[in-house]
């Protein structure tokens, strides 16, 4: 199976060439980068790298940039897309196990969790972020049936012929479109699976504020009970209709 490694990138001068070479070495042939309109050097450290560059059509945000990566590397050929945030947040490392769940048909949605170990994510996560989290990754898993510990990180792999039964060009654009992404995959009946990453969050990563997070946490609740009532029949809703492929 082919993975391709979707790096999702805005204004990234300072850590794209960190994030890259995290990478394992066997996977960087098929990395590319989804550029969101950057304004500073990332494109040129991109072509230093080597980097295939798919600019983003439309500036818009995480959501929309996203979309970019995985249409992107459909183009590609893959069987398996990984995204990658380009501001070395999330441990590129993991890469290889997270596929592996995917190629050993474990999983259709693998994740990067921060929070496997006993409050691991607080250690180095804002506690705002972290009992948010927290609290909406129950309330997701009580919701859909699920039994797992980190549905909001941003390391994330996913096979594509799960994905292309899902709507996800007309998802949100900006970070909702994650909590949106992930109630279409388990209404796809995707299966989900976890591998342990560490927590980092340094001057360079780039974290939403706190508004930023509430609104966020406001639209996956409203996506959770979107969720229920689509599946209970009580009302239907067209970004959870599913497509067979």
């Amino acid at each position: 199976m082919k993975t391709v490694i979707a790096i999702l990138c805005r204004n990234a001068e300072e850590t794209l060439e960190k994030t890259y070479l995290e990478i394992p070495k066997e996977y960087r042939k098929n990395t590319i980068l989804s550029d969101d309109n950057s304004t500073d050097s990332t494109l040129k450290i991109a072509k230093k790298l080597k980097l295939k560059v798919y600019k983003n059509p439309r500036a818009g945000g995480y959501g929309s940039n996203a979309k970019n990566c995985f249409n992107s590397a459909i183009k590609e050929g893959a069987d398996i897309i990984v995204i990658l945030h380009s501001d070395a947040q999330y441990d590129a490392t993991k890469i290889p196990a997270m596929a592996k769940l995917i190629e050993e048909g474990k999983a259709d949605f693998a994740i990067g969790s921060r929070m496997i170990g006993e409050r691991a994510g607080l250690k180095n996560m804002p506690k705002y972020r972290y009992y948010g989290n927290r609290t909406l990754t129950i309330l997701e898993n009580i919701a859909m049936g699920t039994k797992l510990s980190d549905l909001h990180s941003g390391l994330m792999a996913i096979r594509t012929s799960t994905l292309k039964k899902i709507p996800y060009n007309s998802n949100y654009d900006d970070y909702t479109f994650h909590s949106e992404l992930v109630v279409q995959t388990r209404m796809a009946g995707g299966k989900f699976g976890e591998v342990a990453i560490p927590t980092r969050y340094e001057d360079e990563s780039q974290s939403t504020n706190l508004t930023k997070t509430i609104m966020y946490g406001l639209r996956t609740l409203k996506l959770v009970l979107r969720y229920v009532l689509h599946k209970s029949g009580i009302k239907r809703h067209p970004q959870l209709e599913i497509k067979e492929v």
